[in-house]
């Protein structure tokens, strides 16, 4: 067996983390890693640094995920792959199912080595670069849960039973994901300014604060030169919308709303200045007028490539937990995401 680091020219990093730091730690959803793999088995030494809450990590083969496993406090090996044919190569990615936590920044998957019997071979370019920012429905909560299921627990979140995972296999995209349950533009579900999106944009893990957090690089500026997105989907709006009927303040708090909105897309443009920006609408009835209205007012200021994208609601045979989509929806919404921006890269 041949053992290597994964700061390496021929294993990709996946997601924002602080990569001048000793050790790789997957915080956002859908962070890991992948490599162009031929041989039989390939194996991970991973390590959570705390017993809870639970994290937990998704082995993928060319994108279909075939292991999904919680990650242990103690320091130990995973497999990944077993038993492959050694002559054949296949993409093999891990991903970090859960999105960050805030109530306990501590909390990380640190990825030390990688081990294998075969060869990493280099790695072909993907097609696209796209980067997410939302809220519980891009962390995908309660996807994986049976209809009915009440529990909030990390089990039930997921990266690649996840919309922008669906699409971005689609389109042979590298994907990067920001997403907090509960956060929105401007405030949280209920009426929190400290839970929103914006203000941490530009940090490399912005909703994560605190000493253990800082030590690895989380409060650090985030290089966007470094990963150019070709296209931005924000998705986010439905706690904003919950917070001000949380407060009973939706009429005056609409106009503030959409100017934080437009805020929010002027701050995506600076960052990522050639990317296409998609507002990807809540449902029907969670106030989509607001983000037409915001990125309308963004095309009358001059800006160019920034667009809607209304996705249909979900009802009750679409669920999982708490009232979410489940699996099979998110795989419904991430082939018409997928559909759009074809329309936008080949117009």
């Amino acid at each position: 067996m041949i053992e290597c680091g994964v700061k390496s020219e021929k294993v990709r990093l996946l997601g924002r983390m602080d990569t001048e730091n000793g050790l790789v730690c997957l915080d956002w959803t859908g962070s890991g890693f992948e490599v162009n793999f031929r041989g039989g088995e390939l194996w991970a030494e991973l390590e959570a640094t705390c017993d809870a809450p639970d994290l937990w990590v998704a082995a993928c083969v060319d994108g279909y995920p075939i292991a999904r496993f919680m990650v242990e406090k103690a320091r130990r090996w995973y497999p990944l792959v077993h038993g492959m044919d050694k002559s054949l190569s296949r993409m093999v990615s891990l991903m970090k199912e859960t999105q960050p936590m805030p109530h306990a920044p501590g909390a990380t998957v640190r990825v030390h080595a990688i081990r294998h019997d075969g060869e990493l071979l280099p790695l072909p370019e993907p097609a696209l670069r796209i980067e997410f920012v939302g809220d519980s429905l891009s962390s995908a909560e309660g996807a994986l849960a049976p209809a009915g299921n009440t529990e909030w627990i990390p089990m039930w979140f997921t990266a690649c039973g996840n919309y922008s995972h669906y699409a971005c296999r689609a389109l042979n995209a590298e994907r990067r994901l920001l997403s907090q349950s509960g956060w929105g533009v401007c405030w949280d579900y209920q009426f929190n300014a400290e839970g929103n999106m914006a203000d941490g944009y530009g940090l490399i893990v912005g909703p994560l604060a605190g000493e253990a957090a800082e030590a690895r690089g989380c409060r650090k500026p985030y290089d966007f030169s470094a990963w150019k997105a070709d296209v931005v989907c924000i998705r986010l709006l439905s706690n904003d919308v919950g917070g001000m009927r949380h407060a009973d303040k939706v009429d005056e708090l609409t106009p503030a709303l959409t100017e934080g909105c437009v805020r929010f897309i002027e701050k995506v443009r600076a960052c990522n200045p050639d990317a296409h920006i998609v507002w990807i609408l809540p449902g029907s009835k969670s106030m989509p007028e607001i983000g037409v209205a915001a990125v309308e007012r963004c095309r009358a200021k001059g800006m160019d490539k920034v667009g809607c994208l209304a996705v249909p609601d979900y009802g009750a045979d679409d669920l999982g937990a708490r009232n979410h989509p489940n699996a099979a929806y998110n795989e419904r919404i991430g082939r018409i995401v997928a559909d759009y921006i074809r329309t936008l890269i080949h117009a």
